[in-house]
């Protein structure tokens, strides 16, 4: 045969981009890009240098990367590891586990989002912990600031046993924060984002709280092509989230807010009907101060949202007005691909005022989504009428015996392995 001129052109230019495609691939999973610095040292007193954990084991310890091309603390083995009674810092990721079929459990920790630096190839937001391929991830009495939240994706390798979920609970945090050196990321609290189903999956009791001008979040809990099962949906609940606002937050344009089902989709990810995010139940949530919404479905099917709460005066402290919108719930199949059913708001608590009064509009355009006996406050949604949420909070925690953020007292102080 034959081969003509350009054939061998075009040839001699897809070979080389396949091995780069391959180089990049097995960089970006062992976290080694060409180019990115292979350490960084701990500058605050008391702190050790970046650690890489490639055994399993329990590690206690203070870390910190003052270099966003290098975490805090690496995890490159699927072997158990936990993570307790630390504090650790980082201009970048603070844990990082990447193509190791993660089994992590993370707890009594605190996390600390340092100033961010110049990174290399892909952004690097500070997130408190980022895995993609994992068994296991439990996250629990920890305390998060300026960080830029959990993430946990991009495909489930578990078997399916109630030791092989995701648990996010009884933690605090503080100010989300996407920002980057000279940009923004969008970040979440928590963001699911695996291929699979994956029961047992739970988002509870936990305490988010960003201020304006102090944060930059996106959505606060974010589930992104994310699946329970019909027999163990994925639970969200007993969360309290207060503040969602752009930067600067005296912004018009803000497209983040508070718990949403998204089910974004490219062509060759499958039967959009296998991929979309399914079977959740959203309830017993509180959202306080957020613009934008409170609670949503972007896309998806077999989600019930119920007994949440959503209250916002669209105020700041100062008492200036909120230049964003606000709006309580919407739902309906924003990416068109046929896969957002069986999905329905009911029984929940709505008070959100706009800029000249209150916004009662709830937006489901297209029939995908359902909702019934969901109950408006009445009058004007005031900054004491917020604080009189947080109280509610703190009573709900009370009454359930949950203490929230590091308590040292529940497990015993863990030797430091090298």
């Amino acid at each position: 045969m034959k081969i003509s001129l350009p054939y061998l052109k075009t040839l001699s230019i897809a070979i080389p981009l396949v091995v780069v495609a391959m180089l990049f691939a097995y960089y970006y999973t062992q976290g080694h890009l060409p180019g990115a610095k292979a350490s960084a040292s701990a500058t605050t007193a008391g702190y050790q240098n970046p650690i890489i954990i490639k055994k399993g084991g329990t590690y206690s310890g203070k870390w910190e990367s003052t270099d966003s091309e290098v975490a805090a603390v690496e995890i490159r083995t699927s072997e158990p590891v936990v993570i307790e009674n630390s504090s650790i810092r980082g201009a970048g990721y603070l844990i990082k586990s990447w193509g190791h079929a993660a089994n992590i459990t993370i707890r009594n920790t605190e996390g600390y989002g340092l100033a961010p630096t110049p990174w290399f190839l892909y952004e690097k937001p500070r997130r408190f912990l980022i895995v993609n391929d994992f068994r296991h991830v439990v996250v629990e009495n920890c305390y998060l600031e300026q960080t830029a939240g959990i993430y946990i994706g991009d495909a489930y390798k578990g078997n399916g046993n109630p030791h092989n979920t995701i648990k996010i609970r009884y933690n605090k945090a503080r100010n989300i924060d996407g920002r980057i050196y000279n940009g923004w990321y969008r970040s979440q609290f928590v963001q699911f984002n695996y291929r699979g189903s994956l029961p047992h999956a739970e988002i509870a009791w936990n305490e988010v709280i960003n201020e304006p001008n102090k944060s930059l979040v996106e959505d606060n809990i974010n589930l992104s092509n994310s699946r329970g099962t019909s027999a163990s949906p994925i639970r969200i609940h007993n969360n309290y989230i207060q503040g969602a606002y752009p930067y600067p937050a005296d912004s018009e344009e803000y497209s983040g807010g508070g718990i949403i089902a998204d089910s974004w989709y490219e062509d060759g990810m499958g039967d959009p009907k296998q991929v979309a995010t399914a079977y959740v139940k959203v309830y017993d949530n509180q959202t306080v101060n957020l613009g934008n919404y409170n609670y949503a479905i972007a896309g998806g099917n077999n989600i019930e949202v119920f007994n949440n709460r959503a209250v916002n005066a669209a105020r700041f402290e100062t008492g200036d007005k909120f230049r964003m919108w606000t709006q309580g719930l919407y739902g309906y199949d924003f990416y068109k691909k046929n896969a957002t059913f069986n999905n329905t708001f009911h029984h929940n608590v709505i008070g959100i005022m706009g800029r000249d009064g209150r916004n009662d509009n709830h937006y489901f355009p297209d029939g995908t989504v359902q909702e019934h006996s969901n109950v408006f406050m009445k009058g004007q949604i005031t900054k004491e009428t917020e604080q009189a949420e947080y109280r509610l909070w703190k009573s709900k925690l009370e009454k359930s015996g949950i203490k929230i953020g590091p308590n040292p007292k529940k497990t015993k102080e863990a030797p430091v392995l090298p």
